[in-house]
């Protein structure tokens, strides 16, 4: 009888809740254009992203309409590169760093608030911060505009 009670306690100790919030933090950027004053999506072309600096950590490779790029959460700053066959722009961001407790099953996550965006724009038109919060939403926080032939 004590057979059957042990295996009952120890799957009882074992059963703890899970964690069911994305803990990924990463900022959301759209690439868009505008064609007769109205905001199109588009995609960058054939495009390489890595941080700047680490040409060897390829983030995506290929025909993209959103990037998805990870800060830096031990640094108020950081850099992207966006290269293309005939063209490159780097992507700079600041902001300020924290951390927030999703619950005790997720833990904590890096949050970035106040982002600040500059580029420099040789294939790149513009750039507009639309979320300056950077969270584990799937919100967008940043638009690229690019200019179509």
């Amino acid at each position: 009888m004590v057979a059957f009670i042990l295996p009952a306690t120890a799957a009882a100790c074992s059963s703890s809740p899970r964690c069911v919030e994305d803990t990924d933090v990463y900022l959301n950027a759209g690439i868009y254009t505008v064609r007769e004053g109205k905001e199109e999506d588009a995609f960058l072309q054939d495009v390489k992203v890595y941080g700047l600096g680490r040409e060897d950590s390829v983030l995506v490779k290929g025909s993209v309409s959103r990037l998805h790029l990870p800060l830096d959460a031990r640094q108020d700053s950081c850099a992207w590169v966006l290269q293309g066959d005939t063209w490159r722009d780097t992507l700079f961001f600041r902001y300020r760093r924290t951390t927030r407790l999703l619950s005790f099953e997720c833990g904590f996550i890096a949050e970035f608030k106040d982002l600040h965006a500059e580029s420099t724009y040789h294939h790149l038109d513009s750039l507009a911060v639309k979320a300056p919060v950077v969270t584990n939403t799937h919100e967008e926080n940043l638009r690229l505009y690019i200019d179509l032939p």
